[in-house]
């Protein structure tokens, strides 16, 4: 019999992983990026981050647990979110 992987944390299961995101990026007196790079698709334009850790997706986020203790009452972790919410406002 299989071993389900990962572990359930008030009723969400998560697993070991690792997750790849960017964050946003701003500079000082710097050139602008190559606009045809930021087209493509795939490439990091900002500060690349990775989480390693249990990984587990509730609602619009996904949640990496880094460190927990053994009762599963504190965790250190990173919470990112799918889709960010922005606001735009053009003057």
């Amino acid at each position: 019999m299989r071993k389900p992987k990962g572990v359930v944390i008030n009723g969400v299961r998560f697993r070991p992983g690792e997750v790849d995101w960017e964050d946003a990026f701003s500079s000082t007196r710097e050139k602008l990026p190559d606009f045809d790079a930021l087209r493509r698709s795939g490439e990091y334009h900002g500060s690349k981050i990775t989480s390693t850790g249990l990984v587990a997706r509730v609602g619009r986020y996904l949640i990496v647990i880094t460190e927990k203790d053994e009762a599963l009452t504190e965790f250190d972790y990173t919470l990112i979110p799918l889709h960010p919410k922005m606001q735009i406002r053009y003057h």
